[in-house]
């Protein structure tokens, strides 16, 4: 009895020692999170833990203790072969003080703004906007006799997703009428004179045209008013009279990302460096489509995740 304790203690002892030899070998991938605490951060990185196959660090750069010189602490040590990135702050001061590590980014807006070389060997990447022809197909699908769309947007932000849309919008003959403005007083006058033009409104993620819940509530007394109805990108905004949302799916995000991470640290080969959302999720408030006396198409239903009456 005496023997088989020793030897049980010895082979727990050698199995732990194992473990820990097999974890030491492996890569240790770095979390850069923008915001503790933000929902959507949050719900990206949970799932992107649940996915990687490797041992994470995660720090937060919203906490006083994350300075600039303990940032290049943290990307200087060399079983860190990877970063990833929640948020633009994280994005942003990754690309400055981990140049000789893989990046990972996910939850920006207009990454081609910040990263000024999209063909930079080492930026990966979901990113937080749809293939705009995908939207556009969605949108006709849901509504096909449905044209005039008007859109209100900063070049700061969103020029070149601006550019595609338009271009991509020719092929489903749908009519794009983008607003540009380079600061929040010059959007009320804007959104007057789009809105005698327009059947629909798309509010876009743009920083400069929302900048606050205060700014939804304008756009949404704006658009009744005019009797456009709005299409956007955020789920919970279909309480606040929004008809139509498609938005990216969180948790498939963070999966994406951790893919993209396991094949990196794998050695295997990325086809897309910077991939779209792969999920989406859909939102349609049914009492707005009758005030607006949309015709619907039936047979797009079967997309919707959530409907509200």
């Amino acid at each position: 009895m005496k023997r088989f304790a020793i030897f049980l203690i010895f082979f727990t002892g050698l199995n732990i020692v194992t473990i820990n030899i097999s974890s030491a070998g492996q890569s240790t991938v770095i979390v850069m999170n923008t915001c503790k605490g933000i929902a959507n951060y949050d719900t990206v990185i949970q799932h992107f833990r649940q996915t990687l196959s490797y041992p994470i660090k995660e720090y937060d750069l919203s906490s006083a203790r994350i300075t600039s010189k303990k940032f290049q602490s943290i990307c200087s040590k060399t079983d860190h072969k990877l970063v990833y990135c929640v948020g633009s702050k994280a994005f942003k001061e990754s690309i400055k003080y981990c140049k000789n590590k893989k990046i990972i980014f996910s939850c920006i807006i207009n990454w081609q703004r910040i990263l000024l070389s999209p063909k930079s060997d080492n930026i990966f990447g979901v990113s937080n906007e749809f293939n705009s022809e995908m939207l556009l197909t969605l949108f006709r699908l849901f509504f096909p006799e449905t044209n005039d769309i008007g859109i209100i947007y900063s070049d700061q932000y969103n020029k070149e997703w601006i550019e595609k849309l338009k271009f991509n919008a020719k092929n489903v003959n749908i009519r794009i009428i983008a607003q540009n403005i380079s600061q929040r007083n010059a959007f009320y006058p804007a959104m007057i004179n789009l809105l005698k033009q327009i059947k629909v409104f798309w509010l876009i993620s743009d920083p400069v045209v929302m900048k606050n819940k205060k700014n939804l509530f304008e756009i949404k007394y704006l658009c009744n008013k005019y009797n456009v109805p709005i299409f956007s990108y955020n789920s919970l905004f279909i309480d606040y009279g929004v008809t139509l949302t498609i938005s990216s799916d969180l948790p498939t995000i963070g999966r994406q990302a951790a893919s993209i991470a396991n094949d990196l640290l794998s050695n295997r080969k990325i086809s897309n460096k910077i991939q779209y959302p792969a999920g989406s999720y859909i939102s349609v408030n049914m009492s707005l489509v009758k005030k607006y006396q949309l015709k619907m198409n039936n047979d797009a239903f079967g997309l919707i995740n959530y409907i509200k009456e």
